[in-house]
């Protein structure tokens, strides 16, 4: 639990949020843990201007959700919703898709300094230092007394606890995996059925493929924040210390560490233009080059599993998936990506609506809603008994690409490094990251990348302990 020094930080914080200290410089995307990471089409950005307050009518309650994501993720959310309306018929939602996580917070957050915020909110779990300090919320454990919160996958619900208070709920969960063209690999000499699994492997297939001429470049994946935090995590390398902010207001970055030393000497020298750079955030020139053979190999998120597996299919792509590749053969596991459901602050909420989000966050978090949930999108299901429904519905023995993401969820072990990244911060590091890898495929040094990297974060750390004073 927090001192009296840092509630009183934390109030103080939120005055100056109110004031218009929110503008963060990301781009997020949909599964990940960083504000620059994630996968998700962003193309169907919902309209939040005829959303109303959760009300009680002679009709029943309304309550209000904004999911973050709309597009190919807006078809599940409307059945899901359906399905808890047919099961609690006096109960309607008000929802309205956002976009993108981007999108959904500082929709979330310009509606509540206003005033309309929705009932529920659905957030990047980068959000969740900022979110919590805005003070717009109520923790889920006083909408929730009785909460078990074990009943969820431990690798999403790590992020739903801060200092002891549980402030959201997990809802969708993702890690990285890598595709690969297995045609290509063919053509190669590779064996279609072994992806690499090291970084060195990556390089050795990599080089085979092209010297091959097969594809111009071995491998491609976008420039955001997941991947090194992933593979700094991969290494039991925090980003912050404090332990990642889990244990107090971090204060030290570590982007001059040996594993940060490790991944982007790999990266930019061992791999160099092996790799397709599709530039900064670009999700869609990363999946494009794959998808149009410039590129035999792919890293996105699981989250992305059903429309990438079925659009890299309809290209004709013999598709293959292997679990994110790691610098040696020690896996501990990568931070989730994906968001929480969050239940905003409001003094004339009544005790029906109440009634209603209880409700309403039960049911969507459970196992039957996250099942579905999962094998529409390819996000890993929040509750725990989803993935024994998905075992007896058969779904892994008819679709086995979705087992090699949940085999790899199960070498996730709780730490540090691998248990999420807790700071304000977070959202404008994760930019920072962005740029700093950028500027290394400019020809900036990795050093003086990396030297100037940390220090950024570290006056971004310092900025968001010390700015209100």
């Amino acid at each position: 639990m927090p001192d009296d020094r840092s509630l009183t930080r934390h109030a103080s914080r939120r005055n100056f949020i109110r004031a218009g200290g929110l503008t963060v410089a990301t781009a997020l995307a949909g599964c990940s843990s960083g504000d620059t990471s994630g996968s998700g089409d962003t193309s169907g950005s919902g309209d939040t201007s005829g959303t109303t307050m959760g009300d009680t009518t002679s009709d029943g309650t309304t309550i209000t959700f904004w999911p973050a994501w709309g597009g190919y993720y807006e078809d599940t959310f409307s059945k899901m919703i359906a399905n808890f309306e047919e099961k609690y018929p006096d109960i309607t939602v008000d929802w309205s898709a956002q976009g993108s996580y981007a999108e959904s917070r500082s929709a979330v957050f310009t509606a509540a300094k206003a005033g309309n915020a929705p009932d529920i909110a659905h957030l990047g779990k980068n959000a969740t230092i900022l979110a919590r300090d805005t003070g717009f919320f109520t923790p889920i454990s006083e909408i929730l007394p009785d909460l078990d919160l074990t009943q969820y996958l431990g690798a999403g619900r790590v992020w739903s606890t801060v200092e002891g208070t549980t402030w959201s709920l997990p809802f969708n969960n993702s890690q990285i995996l890598l595709y690969y063209n297995k045609n290509h690999f063919r053509e190669a000499g590779l064996d279609p059925e072994k992806p690499p699994t090291t970084f060195e492997e990556v390089r050795q297939y990599s080089q085979q493929i092209v010297e091959q001429g097969v594809a111009d470049n071995g491998i491609t994946w976008p420039n955001v924040n997941w991947w090194p935090m992933s593979w700094m995590a991969e290494q039991g390398q925090v980003y912050y210390n404090e332990k990642n902010g889990m244990e107090g207001e971090p204060t030290k970055a570590f982007f001059e560490s040996d594993a940060a030393q490790t991944l982007y000497d790999w990266w930019m020298n061992d791999l160099g233009d092996l790799y397709h750079y599709p530039g900064k955030s670009n999700w869609g020139a990363s999946e494009k080059a794959f998808s149009q053979g410039k590129a035999a190999m792919h890293m996105n998120s699981s989250g992305g599993l059903a429309y990438l597996l079925s659009g890299f299919r309809k290209q004709g792509i013999d598709i293959g998936v292997g679990r994110l590749p790691t610098p040696n053969q020690d896996h501990n596991g990568h931070a989730a990506g994906g968001a929480q459901v969050w239940v905003t602050n409001k003094e004339s909420r009544t005790d029906a609506e109440r009634d209603a989000i209880q409700k309403f966050l039960q049911n969507m978090t459970g196992a039957k809603q996250q099942a579905l949930y999962s094998k529409a999108t390819g996000y890993f299901p929040a509750h725990k008994e989803s993935v024994d429904l998905l075992e007896q519905q058969g779904f892994f023995e008819k679709n086995p690409l979705y087992r090699t993401a949940f085999d790899q969820l199960q070498s996730w072990s709780p730490g540090p490094a691998t248990g999420g990244v807790f700071s304000g911060a977070l959202p404008r590091t994760a930019t920072a990251v962005v740029n700093a890898t950028d500027r290394m495929w400019q020809g900036t040094s990795v050093d003086n990348a990396l030297t100037s990297l940390d220090a950024e974060t570290e006056d971004q750390l310092e900025f968001y302990e010390r700015r209100d004073l």
